[in-house]
C-alpha cells in the first residue's frame, strides 16, 4: 500500500516522509540537549547541555558574588499559597527602602542603638503585617522601655542561609555601624546542605556565585532541591556526612561571630522556633527515611546554635524553647503569624535590654 502511494503521489509522499524523519531526529536532538546528563562533581545535581549553552550565552562566562537581598525601593504583595488555620488568607504588604531593608526601616535619624536582624523567611516575616514584624517591633518595645532612640531593622530575605547572612553583614551592614546584629538561621542552611551537599553549589536560586548579567540567574542548574540519587544515599546512610554538614553550619556561625566582634558589633544567635522537632508525623516530602533524617538534623542544628553561643560566649536567644510549638503562633512548620511575631518581639526585647544598657553605659565612659 505504501509503495502504491509512493508511486501515485511521489512528491507528497517524499515530503511527508521527510517531515517525519526530520521531526523524529529533531525531537531526539532536543531531548538529548535538554536531558540532564552533565554534572559538576560526583553526586552533584545534573543539568543539561541547553542549560550550559544558555548560561554561556547570557553570562559570557562572567560570574559575580551574589548579594541575596530584597530589591531596594520595592513593593511586594504576599499571599499565602494555601489556607492555614491561624493565618488570615489575604494580601500582606512587604515594602523596602532604598537599602533593601524591610519597611518601616531606619525610623530614627540618629539612633543611639542600631540593631539589624539577619536570616531567611522566618526573619523576613512576609505573612506578618509590617507593624508586627518582630525585627521592627523589637526596636519599638526597647525604645519605649529604655527611653533612647533605637533602630531595629530587617535585612533578611526568604531563602537566605548563613552564608548569605555573612555576605550581607560584611558588604552591606557594616557601613551602618551597627551595635547589635541578631542572626537566626537553621532550616535554610539544613536544606542547602541536605539537598546540595555544600554552600558553594550551583543551584540557580541560592548559589553564592552566580551570573547576574542582564539580571539573569545562574543557568548551570534548573531545579531547586533536586536530591540526586548518589548524594541521597550518602546523606541518608553515612553518619559522617551528616556530622560534616553540621560542622559546616557551625563554622559559618563562628565566622559570623568573629566578623561581628572584629568590627565591635555584638553578635546574637537565635535558635529557630518551629513545629518540626515535636512532630511525630513530620514530612519533608522526600520519603519517610529522608524525613526522619532531616528532622533529626534540624534538631541538631538548633543544638549546634546553642553550643556555639556557649563556646563563643555570645548571647543566645533560644526561641525554640521559648516560643510554643503551636499553630497559634507558627502557622506552618517554622513561619510566624502576627501573634507569633509579637511574642518573638517581646522575647527578643527582653533578652536585649541588659545588653543595650551595658553598651550605652560603656560608651559613656
Amino acid at each position: 500500500m505504501i509503495s502504491n502511494l509512493l508511486k501515485k503521489y511521489p512528491k507528497i509522499s517524499t515530503f511527508i516522509l521527510s517531515a517525519i524523519i526530520v521531526s523524529t531526529f529533531g525531537f531526539l536532538f532536543f531531548k538529548i540537549i535538554t536531558f540532564d546528563i552533565m554534572q559538576d562533581f560526583e553526586g552533584g545535581e545534573k543539568y543539561s547541555i541547553y542549560d550550559k549553552i544558555i548560561y554561556q550565552i547570557r553570562c559570557n562566562q562572567e560570574r559575580n558574588i551574589r548579594l541575596r537581598e530584597l530589591k531596594p525601593n520595592s513593593n511586594y504583595l504576599r499571599i499565602p499559597q494555601q489556607k492555614y488555620e491561624n493565618l488570615e488568607h489575604r494580601q500582606y504588604h512587604l515594602d523596602t527602602d532604598n537599602n533593601g531593608f524591610i519597611k518601616p526601616a531606619l525610623v530614627n535619624k540618629d539612633p543611639r542603638i542600631q540593631i539589624f536582624f539577619l536570616g531567611g523567611s522566618t526573619t523576613e516575616c512576609e505573612m506578618v503585617d509590617p507593624q508586627f514584624r518582630f525585627p521592627y517591633l523589637t526596636g519599638r518595645i526597647l525604645q519605649e522601655r529604655l527611653n533612647i532612640k533605637i533602630n531595629s531593622d530587617n535585612a533578611a530575605k526568604s531563602g537566605n542561609n548563613s552564608l548569605h547572612s555573612i555576605n550581607i553583614l560584611l558588604n552591606k551592614l557594616i557601613p551602618f555601624k551597627p551595635d547589635i546584629i541578631v542572626m537566626m538561621d537553621n532550616i535554610n542552611d539544613l536544606s542547602t546542605l541536605f539537598y546540595e551537599g555544600t554552600y558553594w553549589n550551583s543551584n540557580k536560586t541560592i548559589a553564592p556565585i552566580s551570573c547576574d548579567k542582564k539580571n539573569r540567574d545562574n543557568f548551570a542548574k534548573k531545579d531547586q532541591w533536586s536530591l540526586s540519587e548518589a548524594w541521597r544515599n550518602r546523606i541518608l546512610n553515612d553518619s559522617k556526612e551528616q556530622e560534616r554538614i553540621i560542622e559546616d553550619f557551625v563554622q559559618n556561625l563562628k565566622i559570623f561571630i568573629n566578623i561581628s566582634k572584629a568590627k565591635n558589633i555584638i553578635p546574637v544567635l537565635m535558635t529557630q522556633a518551629n513545629r518540626i522537632e515535636n512532630d511525630a508525623n513530620f514530612n519533608n516530602e522526600r520519603g519517610e527515611e529522608a524525613s526522619k533524617i532531616y528532622q533529626k538534623l534540624y534538631i541538631k542544628f538548633n543544638q549546634a546554635i546553642r553550643q556555639v553561643a556557649k563556646n563563643e560566649n555570645v548571647l543566645l536567644i533560644d526561641l525554640a524553647k521559648k516560643i510554643p510549638s503551636d499553630k497559634k503562633y507558627i502557622f506552618d512548620v517554622v513561619h510566624f503569624n502576627n501573634a507569633g511575631s509579637v511574642l518573638v518581639a517581646d522575647e527578643v526585647a527582653k533578652n536585649l535590654e541588659n545588653v543595650i544598657k551595658q553598651r550605652v553605659k560603656k560608651a559613656q565612659h
